[in-house]
């Protein structure tokens, strides 16, 4: 008998361990790798020395092992009974719950039986508890993919109802109870076994499951002869449930009587599984009457499921007939609760009688008590339903085709849902949504009255319309289907106006849940990123659908469709776009063409979004423009500046048009060309080197003087060091100091330590000090010849922090005589190097272009980036605009595992706001903050303050973000404030009082100083906007003698200000007043700024005195070839005044623009040929190709560029090389 019985534990614990570690993966194996021994004289399997049989009897080996991948062949002691434990434990909390693991694994079976025998029973509790959780896990995800599978058919979607059905099927195909049942049976066979309660619960769960009452009464009768442990209802609930799902009544009613039985002998635990969770379980009078109705609530669902309502509403009946109050005993019959009645009605509806559950649902509707939030509290009299009978109803209703009763109970839902406490969720829209629709669809003779009605309601109370609920977004097919085919029954019934306004009103409603959920950080990045997609998804299908559906669509219909694409971000198709411009050409000539400013932009969306060639038009289009006088400045910034790109990168008739649109176009050209064009990168070789630093040592070994008699000391490289990591100034001079002292003696510290002294001087601006150890530091180097390549690693150290100091101290050129020594003798300067360089490339006409230099030459070389080198050239391609590349950039350091800082951040959302990714910007903003790291600091928040303010004009995002800074505990700054002025001065609707409140903040905000930059606000609200030349003059004249004026300080008004006081007049055309105000800018001691002039340039030429605009252009200088003009950058966003201000005589230098400025005066005045002498003055200065390029741009118009003309006697061209 022994045997048998070792042999067949044996058998069944390695199915055991073999179904787990299938679950578990092959890592888990090695966790639980039970061994076989060697001859023992415990029970063992077949062949075992109990058995007596031959070594070759029974089976056979080969049964459990010669398939095994983990079989081994045993040479150690027998696993103890605790390591055996152990191991199944750690196997078991391994386990990851939910996820589905194939079954084609064969598993280890080399277990030895004996220690599975003297391991106990609580491993085998441990393996069975396993099993069957997973079992249930497994229900759980069937019942879950088939509920999905249902709502998937009611919303007509079928693609993938077959890889679903498969799904499910492979998960039934798991036999995880059957290996559970098996260990039980054979544990069970020791009269000593015991279990613990939650064990015959968790196996009973599972007959439930496989409907297995055999098992069932199997598991009972051993927990029946235990005498020192009681059932709970748990286990009544348990065997119930497992005779009605084989619709065996009597069995059901013969477990109830056993209830019945327990309960007069007290013999049962008063919990069950829904009750163990809740706080109230813990409540020992509670606790009973729940536990008495669960059990009596399961019997009432059995007589159901066994098709017996008579004797369900014979039960119900004598519970509401009970006489027993909120206080039970143990034999009494509990009165009904809320649950008791939605077990009713669920069994009527599983009945297929929905009609009497519909019957007995509208009579707890009409209750005047709300739904008890408690599922077992006592009820006599029933109350409203609860949201699991709402939820069976619906579903009923909607599978009947019952669509007037189910939409008359969904609005009754709506109205009391609130009161009940109860949430209206998604899939109880998308069940009376599709409903409706599938109704819609079978009846061909519902008349178009009765159809848009049904539509009507549909919109109105079945879709959700507010954002606070962040449910029913469209990350979820099934709503987003639901939405579209809702949609397309208004187009297809001949109603596009309802259909359009139905679509905008929905996509507008999911980026306000997108934006709702951002704020609120309900939403992730990528949840978000789903949300966005599935939006985009509903209004490219419709669009699909649309254009498949109908031959001809209105043009005004197209437009409105154009916007909704533009504004979920989605680019327009071929077809879209040929269908609209057919629609163009068709209606252009039409008396009755009349769009409103949204319809025009998004015409010219389709036009520029198009494969085809946009530059014809393009020209139709600005014709039409001007012809129907359309206001052009209403547009938005977003359409203004693809209308600029548009022409300018188009043929030479639309060049030519671009003059004839006025501001702000005309002005914007030279910037948005800019962002255009990708300028050729300049070799990192091209930097020039000074000649006094061509003396210092070019080579590693060569240059070390050797007869040095220096020693290192370890001691005293302590003590020189002691200022790294973070040494302050103090700390840097004083490890200086030490070296000089130790120098003395002829004592110096290791090359690390002044490497490193070396850099940190050079942050400080020490140049002097760095040469001066830099050339010392060759001693040091000589003293290690040995072994020789300590001495190279040495040079090679202190050369890149060389690097490294003199970028910072701003010799650039300096530190690019070390970079190059580095290179030649073979080695690559470090990371750190490379980002001081790229930091430090500034004041030359090509900043960009030269640094994307040195990070390309840094990669060709194989420098891997740190987080210094990405944030530097991140924020370098920010200030050029090149978005995209910096994106790059960004996703790299990530997939290199590189954390990005807030500073990285920071300079990747500027990129995306410079170019107006509003989108990006807002994802990046949210990822940020969401970062554990995150420590927030003002630039990013400014960052997005200045994109709503200025690129996408949105005071309402602009007042979120300066209330998210606020929230952040963030000190606004300077520029802060001058954003949040324009935000109320320039962003229709202007709110005067709330510009001049921010004042008065500024002013009373201690931590800010009023700075020139929102002086110039002000002024240019009054004059640029209200155009109200007074205020504008009071604003200015009030400046000096204002009390936020230092007298004492720099002159006030400043540059800035005079700046925005001069574009105003030339907005108000008064050049008359000009002279006045410069005079007195002179008088001051302010130095004017080539932005001031560019501004003088244009207004006198407007006003037609060209003459003037030249005086002002010839009186300025060009700076030094290569360098950017000095003293022309005032202090814009919160950069302080310098502490030296330029002399009011010092030269004013012309900037690009300013050429610009002289080239476009002169075409507007047609002298063309004075235009030409300046693009060739221009092009002498040597000016990057990319800005020669706009500026001549200009001239690319047939009428005007003389060297477009094969006319003999027109004017040389400028030479182009």
């Amino acid at each position: 008998m022994l045997p048998k019985v070792a042999n067949q534990l044996f058998h069944h614990t390695s199915r055991a361990v073999v179904s787990i570690q299938n679950q578990t993966g092959h890592t888990l194996r090695n966790v639980l790798q039970l061994q076989s021994s060697g001859p023992s004289t415990a029970v063992t399997g077949w062949g075992s020395s109990v058995s007596g049989g031959s070594s070759h009897s029974g089976p056979g080996p080969s049964k459990f092992h010669t398939s095994s991948r983990l079989h081994t062949t045993p040479t150690g002691s027998p696993l103890s009974a605790t390591q055996v434990r152990e191991r199944v434990e750690k196997l078991s909390a391994f386990r990851a719950p939910s996820q589905h693991r194939s079954q084609n694994l064969i598993g280890d079976a080399s277990s030895d039986a004996s220690q599975l025998v003297r391991s106990g029973f609580g491993t085998y509790a441990t393996l069975i508890s396993t099993l069957t959780d997973r079992d249930f896990e497994n229900h759980e995800a069937v019942r879950r993919a088939e509920a999905r599978l249902k709502r998937r058919r009611r919303a007509a979607l079928n693609e993938s109802a077959e890889e679903e059905e498969q799904r499910i099927a492979s998960l039934r195909g798991d036999s995880h109870f059957a290996s559970a049942f098996a260990l039980f049976q054979t544990a069970a066979i020791n009269p000593n076994s015991k279990f613990p309660l939650h064990i015959y619960n968790k196996l009973l769960r599972s007959c439930v499951i496989h409907s297995n009452a055999d098992a069932a009464l199997t598991v009972y009768a051993h927990l029946e002869k235990r005498s020192d442990i009681v059932p709970d209802a748990q286990i009544f609930i348990s065997l119930i449930a497992t005779f009605a799902s084989s619709k065996d009544a009597r069995g059901a009613e013969s477990m109830f009587g056993k209830f019945k039985e327990a309960s007069r002998l007290d013999s049962i635990e008063w919990s069950f599984d829904a009750l163990r969770s809740d706080a109230s379980a813990h409540v020992p009078l509670y606790s009973q009457r729940a536990s008495q109705t669960a059990v009596w609530n399961e019997m009432l669902a059995a007589y159901f499921r066994c098709e017996q309502p008579s004797d369900a509403l014979g039960l119900l009946e004598q519970m509401m007939d009970t006489p027993s109050g909120d206080v039970l005993k143990a034999t009494d019959v509990p009165p009904p609760s809320s649950s008791t009645f939605s077990r009713a009605i669920t069994g009527f509806c599983q009945l297929g009688d929905v009609p009497t559950a519909l019957s007995w649902f509208e009579r707890m509707v009409q209750q005047q008590d709300p739904a008890s939030a408690d599922p077992f509290e006592p009820v006599h009299v029933p109350r409203r339903p609860d949201q699991g009978a709402w939820t069976v109803m619906l579903d009923a209703l909607a599978d009947e085709g019952m669509v007037a009763e189910l939409n008359r109970l969904f609005v009754r839902w709506l109205q009391v849902a609130p009161e009940d406490g109860i949430a209206v969720l998604s899939d109880h829209r998308d069940s009376v949504l599709a409903a409706n629709l599938r109704f819609m669809d079978n009846r061909v003779d519902l008349g178009q009255a009765k159809a848009l009605e049904l539509l009507d309601f549909l919109s109105e109370y079945v879709l959700p319309w507010d954002t606070d609920n962040v449910h029913f977004t469209f990350q979820r097919e099934t709503s987003r289907a639901l939405c579209e085919r809702l949609v397309m029954q208004y187009w297809k019934r001949q109603s596009p106006g309802h259909a359009l306004d139905l679509a905008e009103r929905i996509a507008s409603r999911q980026l306000q849940v997108l934006h709702q959920g951002q704020a609120q950080e309900t939403f992730d990045s990528s949840k978000t990123q789903w949300r966005i997609e599935g939006t985009r998804r509903f209004v490219v299908d419709l669009v699909t659908n649309m254009l498949k559906s109908t031959t001809s669509i209105s043009l005004t219909h197209l437009l409105r469709l154009s916007a909704m694409l533009s504004d979920v971000g989605a680019l327009h198709s071929a077809t879209f776009s040929e269908a609209c411009l057919n629609a163009y050409a068709l209606q252009r000539n039409s008396p009755t063409l009349a769009l409103s400013a949204r319809e025009w932009e998004a015409l010219l969306e389709v036009i520029l979004a198009g494969d085809v060639d946009s530059a014809a038009s393009l020209n139709t289009l600005v014709d039409d423009l001007l012809q129907h006088s359309v206001d052009i400045t209403q547009f938005s910034e977003h359409a203004k500046g693809q209308l600029v790109r548009g022409l300018s990168s188009s043929d030479l008739n639309s060049v030519r048009l671009l003059a004839q649109l006025g501001e702000p176009f005309t002005s914007r050209l030279a910037e948005l060309e800019q962002v255009q064009q990708s300028p050729a990168l300049t070799s990192a070789n091209s930097f020039e080197t000074p000649s006094s630093w061509d003396e210092t040592p070019a080579t590693p070994v060569s240059s070390v003087n050797p007869y040095s008699s220096a020693r290192i000391d370890s001691a005293h490289s302590h003590l020189v060091g002691e200022f790294f990591p973070g040494g302050n100034r103090s700390a840097v001079l004083t490890a200086y100091r030490r070296f000089q002292d130790g120098s003395e003696n002829g004592i110096y510290p290791r090359p690390i330590v002044i490497a490193r002294l070396i850099s940190a001087l050079g942050r400080l601006g020490e140049t002097e000090k760095i040469r001066e150890l830099y050339n010392t530091t060759q001693s040091v180097l000589g003293s290690l010849e040995n072994p020789k390549q300590w001495q190279t690693s040495g040079w090679f150290l202190v050369e890149d922090h060389m690097i490294i100091g003199l970028a910072h101290a701003g010799d650039v050129e300096a530190a690019h005589v070390h970079r190059q020594r580095v290179i030649q003798q073979g080695g690559v300067p470090s990371a750190d190097a490379y980002g001081a360089l790229i930091l430090n490339v500034k004041d030359t006409t090509d900043d960009t272009s030269n640094a994307m230099a040195l990070y390309q030459e840094s990669q060709a070389y194989g420098v891997v980036p740190n987080i210094f080198l990405y944030n530097t050239v991140i924020s370098k391609l920010a200030k050029a605009r090149k978005a995209d590349f910096a994106l790059h950039l960004f996703q790299d350091m990530k997939a290199r595992n590189v954390q990005p800082t807030s500073v990285t951040y920071g300079a990747v959302i500027a990129a995306c706001c410079r170019v107006g990714d509003a989108a990006s910007a807002e994802l990046l903003f949210q990822e940020m903050t969401s970062q554990p790291t995150f420590k927030p600091r003002v630039p990013p928040y400014n960052t997005m303050m200045q994109l709503y303010t200025h690129t996408k004009p949105d005071r309402e995002r602009v007042l979120h973000y300066y209330t998210a800074l606020r929230e952040a505990n963030v000190q606004p700054t300077a520029h802060t404030y001058k954003l949040l002025i324009d935000a109320y001065g320039c962003i229709e609707p202007i709110d005067i009082p709330a510009m001049e409140k921010t004042f008065l903040e500024l002013v009373a905000d201690r931590n800010v100083s009023v700075q020139g930059t929102h002086w110039a606000a002000l002024i240019n609200a009054w004059g640029c906007v209200q155009k109200d030349l007074d205020q504008v003059l009071a604003v200015f004249d009030s400046i000096a003698t204002h009390s936020t004026t230092n007298p004492r300080g720099a002159p006030m008004p400043d540059a800035v200000v005079y700046e925005a006081l001069i574009n105003s007049l030339v907005t108000l055309r008064r050049m008359d007043l000009a002279p006045t105000y410069l005079e007195r800018l002179q008088a001051s001691g302010v130095h004017m700024t080539a932005y001031i002039a560019n501004l003088l340039i244009k207004g006198y030429a407007s006003a037609g005195e060209i003459e003037r605009s030249r005086e002002i252009f010839e009186s300025l200088q060009d700076p030094q070839e290569g360098v950017a003009a000095p003293h022309n950058h005032a202090p814009h966003q919160n950069k302080p005044h310098p502490t030296s201000p330029v002399p009011a005589n010092a030269p004013v230098f012309r900037e690009p623009s300013t050429w610009e400025a002289m080239v476009r005066a002169e075409l507007g005045n047609g002298e063309r040929d004075r235009a030409v002498a300046l693009l060739q003055r221009l092009q002498a200065r040597m000016f990057p190709p990319a800005v020669y390029q706009r500026i001549s741009g200009i001239m690319l118009d047939e009428s005007v560029s003389p060297w477009a003309s094969t006319d003999a006697a027109a004017p040389p061209s400028p030479s182009l090389s």
